[in-house]
């Protein structure tokens, strides 16, 4: 009885903290139903009829729908060539006997460390140059320098835990290199794996500074569109909230269909 009245104590704070974490969320989903003049004034208004007119001047009048696209397409491609790259890598380095591996793995993630701002200028003149600007391969190239370190640190220590007794057992079998990885490795870790591709995807399709300057109209993504519609002069609560609302909902998608593969990465990273 006691410590059930000890846990009970802490299901305040626990409560204060989700709603401290939902409530900008909840917020701005309801500003995202109100109609124009709700949007108006310093007084929050509770009390309002909700309309799709600014979800639905989103796609018809702003083209959100192309920009969608465009985020889904780079932040998805450098989630699939991250994975299959940093998959090679990661399982190179945790089966290389070579000394010093460990600190080639930190060096690998010490370039994840490198400020934007740092490296943006020299990727705007390669790409200029190279004719790659405002273009897909151009783009997936620059959030490739981002994403596959991240991925290859992640994956390494997956990887490594893996007994090599599996590997010798399939390795007697007649079974290669690739054969051993993409068949016996990747299935044990998938946990570690979909851990991997959900933070990848989350910090491409979060990614700002890059599409920013690096895009013109192509390739433009949801990020810079919906930093567009704050000016100087006024800000468009309407499309802002919305368009916020519209730009994470892949996200959730993304971690709800990951869920199960996540809690089994997360329970193996802290069993080790």
């Amino acid at each position: 009885m006691t410590r059930h009245r000890f846990r009970s104590l802490w299901y305040g704070p626990l409560l204060l903290v989700i709603a401290s974490w939902l409530f900008p969320v909840a917020w701005t989903a309801i500003t995202s139903f109100k109609p124009e003049g709700g949007l108006i004034g310093l007084k929050p208004v509770f009390a309002f009829p909700p309309t799709l007119d600014n979800y639905i001047e989103l796609f018809a009048e702003q083209g959100y729908g192309p920009l969608m696209l465009n985020s889904l397409l780079i932040a998805g491609g450098a989630t699939v060539v991250s994975i299959l790259l940093g998959s090679l890598a990661a399982y190179a380095l945790a089966r290389s006997r070579l000394r010093g591996r460990e600190q080639i793995g930190l060096w690998i993630l010490s370039l994840r460390m490198l400020p934007p701002i740092a490296i943006v200028v020299p990727f705007y003149l390669i790409l200029n140059r190279s004719g790659l600007l405002d273009s897909y391969a151009g783009l997936l190239l620059v959030y490739l320098s981002f994403s596959l370190p991240f991925a290859i640190w992640m994956l390494l220590g997956f990887f490594s835990e893996v007994p090599r007794s599996i590997e010798e057992a399939a390795s007697a079998d007649g079974a290669g290199p690739l054969k051993i990885l993409f068949l016996f490795i990747v299935p044990m870790c998938r946990g570690g794996i979909a851990v991997t591709a959900m933070f990848t995807f989350v910090f491409a399709w979060n990614e700002f500074l890059f599409a920013f300057l690096l895009t013109k109209d192509t390739w433009v993504t949801l990020p810079v569109r919906l930093g567009s519609t704050i000016t100087p002069f006024q800000t468009d609560w309407g499309s802002l909230t919305a368009g916020a609302i519209v730009s994470f909902s892949p996200l959730i998608i993304v971690v709800f269909l990951l869920q199960r593969e996540m809690v089994r990465g997360v329970s193996l990273g802290a069993v080790r």
